[in-house]
């Protein structure tokens, strides 16, 4: 089994080496899929804001469910569910539905590969153990494969995915009655040359998908630039910015982006400008001379 997972392993820079715990980036992940040949497992860079481990299991398994029509590599988890997953000691246990023996056995091994991979770089994780409807899993020889890290799969030379990260994001926007905000959750893949905070602010100008929840900005203003500096978020926009098409009030449509990008740990507060000029009101009634930090009393509740 051990001489097969090495030579299946191929076509991936040499990720098993260089991605894990200790050369992990903030809460930057490697979310791992297996390519359409299905001769080896590949990577997208996600960046997540939890670090609780429990949540950041359930966060990166619903990721490995989850479409990858965008990056050209099916599902890691896909033909089976995960029922239920535990930590204890260092060892996080996954009980995966029947479906699972119904792998064909080279991609089984790819598809264990994939979540050993992922879910071992969290630092409260060692091992992963696999456990069908409650039972061992077993391979061909009918023995319990046992528990595994990542260092049993190795990774070779050849093309890596690269330039794109996904993230789930924190966004908000206004309620039906446009007086409140209303806070969701959107899993966003981008170019990681884009700075998140820009993503973010994309985010905001392109509306909602999520029902129950509405657009805040006029999605015809132009990003001009988003920089970061010492906490504070400078957001440069056109005119477009100042025409406001939609029934909100001038606190939501405001604080729905600077709740937003106030949700990454690298923003406090933001500073807003229109075409680099801060001397402007925004609706006749939020003056934008001064940053603005977060303001939870518009909150009216989740979305999603």
């Amino acid at each position: 089994m051990t001489v097969l997972l090495v030579c299946l392993l191929t076509g991936c820079a040499q990720l098993g080496r260089s991605a894990g715990k200790g050369s992990r980036e903030g809460n930057l992940y490697r979310i791992y899929y297996v390519n359409k040949a299905d001769t080896t497992i590949c990577p997208v860079e996600y960046r997540t804001l939890t670090t609780d481990p429990a949540v950041l299991v359930q966060e990166l398994i619903e990721q490995m469910s989850a479409s990858t029509d965008e990056v050209g590599y099916f599902t890691a988890i896909n033909g089976f569910t995960i029922l239920d997953e535990s930590i204890q000691e260092s060892v996080l246990t996954l009980n995966l539905s029947e479906g699972y023996y119904a792998l064909e056995q080279t991609h089984e091994i790819l598809v264990r590969a994939a979540l050993v991979s992922t879910l071992c770089q969290i630092p409260e994780i060692e091992e992963v153990c696999f456990l069908v409807s409650g039972e061992a899993l077993t391979g061909p020889d009918r023995m319990p494969v046992g528990a595994m890290n990542e260092k049993q799969f190795i990774f070779n030379s050849g093309n890596e995915l690269e330039g794109y990260e996904r993230i789930r994001l924190h966004l908000y926007f206004a309620s039906e009655t446009g007086d409140r905000l209303v806070d969701t959750y959107r899993t966003i893949v981008y170019n990681s040359n884009v700075s998140i905070e820009r993503v973010v602010t994309e985010a905001i100008l392109k509306g909602p998908i999520s029902q129950g929840v509405y657009p805040t900005l006029n999605a015809d203003t132009k990003i001009l630039s988003v920089t970061t500096r010492d906490g504070v978020c400078y957001v440069n926009l056109d005119s477009s910015f100042l025409i406001q098409p939609y029934r909100v009030t001038p606190q939501v449509a405001l604080y729905s982006l600077v709740n937003s990008l106030t949700e990454l740990p690298s923003v406090n507060k933001v500073q807003i400008s229109v075409d680099g000029q801060t001397n402007r009101e925004f609706m006749e009634a939020m003056d934008l001379s001064a940053a603005y930090s977060r303001n939870d009393s518009l909150a009216a509740g989740n979305g999603n």
